[in-house]
Formats: structure tokens, C-alpha cells, sequence
């Protein structure tokens, strides 16, 4: 529940830090012929990863296209570090199906969800667009962050615990995933 509390307290405080405008691109409704306003970029699904990369996707409506863009963004961002965090914990969980008593200590697991928060601020923003829609904007965000990025980020949130890192960034799903 502190997570959740804590990630919601993030989610606020970086939404009012945000500037009232934005760069992104904003454009009437135009429907294609299947009825979607929907961005040939954007995936139905929440993230998706690919040889190089890792993926985010978020949408949101406004009143106001910038706010759309931001709140889109910021879904896109936190989609994206739920895609990593998953993929950490089967990467932990094969490690302790292997054996390791470092993967199932609470402080290794403490250590790698403070290092899969990181992923969030060290992402970006790939593609951003509001569409007008009746009077509101809908706004399609796609936050993205290569493997050696995921890499280097988690590493950092191991700092100061060489073993716990070395355990983990040895794993063979880790090289298999990241």
C-alpha cells in the first residue's frame, strides 16, 4: 500500500510541476475508416518490448490538450516501469529457483524495487499527440527506454551493493531480457 501511496504522491506532485504548455502536437478528430482516432504508433496493449528497446503506452482525456499530453505521458511512464519491475521479479524469482539465498533476501528485494522506480524518470517520450474530440482532448503518449538505458538504471539503484548487482546482472535471464 506504501508503494501504490507513494507512486500516486509521484504521479501528483510531478503533474503540477509540469509547465501549462506543451511541444507535442494536437489536431482535430480525423476518424480513419475503422473509427479510431487512435495513433498508427500506439499499442492497444499497456507495453510491449522489442530486440532494443522496452515500450510504454498511455492515454488520457482533458479538458485542456497539454494536461492530456502530460497525464498520457506520465501513464506511458508508469506502464513502462511495470513492464521492467515484472520482468526484474521473474528474473529474481528464476534466480531463487536457482538456488540463490541473496535473490530471496528482503533486502535484495527491497533494493531492486527501489531500482526498478528509476526507470520511470530515466525513460522518455517517444511520441505525443491530443486529438479534439466533442469538446475535450484525447491525448495517446508512448514512453520508451532502450535495454543498455534499463541496464545502466538499475544499476545505479544497486549502488553501494556490488554482490546483490553482480548476482543479478549475471542471472541468464537477465542477459536474455535486458
Amino acid at each position: 500500500m506504501t508503494t501504490r501511496l507513494l507512486k500516486f504522491f509521484t504521479l501528483i506532485a510531478l503533474l503540477t510541476t509540469y509547465a501549462c504548455s506543451s511541444t507535442a502536437p494536437v489536431t482535430d478528430a480525423v476518424e480513419s475508416p475503422s473509427n479510431s482516432i487512435q495513433p498508427a504508433w500506439y499499442a492497444s496493449a499497456e507495453s510491449a518490448y522489442d530486440s532494443v528497446a522496452y515500450y510504454g503506452f498511455g492515454t488520457a482525456i482533458a479538458s485542456d490538450s497539454s494536461l492530456a499530453i502530460e497525464k498520457a505521458e506520465m501513464q506511458a511512464k508508469i506502464r513502462l516501469e511495470k513492464l521492467v519491475d515484472e520482468t526484474s521479479e521473474e528474473i529474481r524469482n528464476d534466480l531463487v529457483d536457482e538456488g540463490s539465498t541473496d535473490a530471496d533476501n528482503t533486502d535484495f528485494i527491497i533494493i531492486l524495487r527501489k531500482a526498478t522506480t528509476l526507470i520511470r524518470t530515466a525513460a522518455s517520450t517517444e511520441n505525443a499527440v491530443a486529438v479534439k474530440v466533442d469538446g475535450n482532448y484525447r491525448a495517446f503518449a508512448k514512453a520508451g527506454i532502450t535495454k543498455t538505458q534499463i541496464r545502466s538504471t538499475l544499476e545505479k539503484g544497486f549502488t553501494g551493493h556490488p554482490r546483490y548487482w553482480g548476482g543479478f546482472s549475471g542471472a541468464d535471464s537477465f542477459a536474455a531480457n535486458f
